[in-house]
């Protein structure tokens, strides 16, 4: 679950955000959860636990105590929460890195989606995503998994199947073309190595010329148009978690 909170006092901006996030996790298919406040004074409140959360987006400029003041607040509680700042003044932004802002947001509405979108992919990435767990539909019905149990995704007709460490059937189908789960699954380190197959990266053992080589010693062709692609993300992988 990812955890987040927007704290604005302008509900119309709370509202364009609130719908932005949503619909960034729904493409996404990660847990979450969203909490909103319309003061800096409301989010304070609340400050036992802000700790749990994984962001916090402030707007720079409210009414009574200002983002600025409340991201010093927290941080002299929490140093990890990620802390991101909005504000239509870009004047703010130095303030705003001393307390180690992720990112300063303009509050435009023609670019808040891709600016809060990119918010929400440093942070993700940053996260350690191994153990988080994802709920999805499949035809015999919603299921929680966790990452880390995922080898790879195939391709089956109009269907995704997904195998596990533990297990290879074809129970766990989803009506949804390998394509499009393959791009929601990046977050999570998923490369495709051929437009049959999409594997986890943390289960690739060694890459070899146009095949990889799984931890529990199957060996899947890689396609010739994506070797360098796969042999570029298992390598930059292995280095991120060496």
């Amino acid at each position: 679950m990812i955890r987040i909170a927007i704290c604005d006092d302008d509900a119309k901006f709370i509202k364009t955000e609130r719908e932005i996030i949503e619909d960034y996790f729904a493409q996404k298919m990660l847990p979450y959860s969203i909490d909103c406040y319309f003061s800096g004074e409301e989010l304070l409140k609340n400050v036992v636990q802000l700790g749990a959360l994984d962001l916090i987006i402030l707007d720079v400029e409210m009414k009574g105590k200002d983002g600025i003041s409340v991201a010093k607040t927290i941080r002299e509680r929490y140093d990890k929460v990620n802390i991101a700042f909005l504000s239509a003044h870009m004047n703010y932004s130095t303030d705003g890195y001393r307390v180690r802002a992720v990112r300063f947001i303009l509050k435009n509405m023609d670019d808040l989606k891709a600016y809060l979108s990119e918010c929400l992919d440093c942070v993700i990435a940053d996260m350690d995503l191994i153990d988080k767990e994802i709920t999805l539909n499949f035809t015999i019905g919603k299921r929680t998994l966790k990452i880390s149990e995922i080898v790879c995704l195939k391709a089956k007709a109009n269907y995704t199947v997904f195998e596990f460490v533990q297990e290879k059937s074809d129970a766990y189908l989803i009506r949804s073309s390998l394509k499009n789960l393959t791009n929601a699954m990046k977050t999570f380190d998923f490369i495709s190595i051929s437009s049959k197959e999409t594997v986890n990266l943390r289960h690739i053992e060694a890459v070899s010329r146009y095949k990889v080589i799984l931890d529990n010693g199957d060996e899947i062709p890689i396609s010739q148009k994506k070797y360098n692609d796969v042999f570029r993300a298992y390598t930059l992988f292995r280095g991120k978690n060496a």
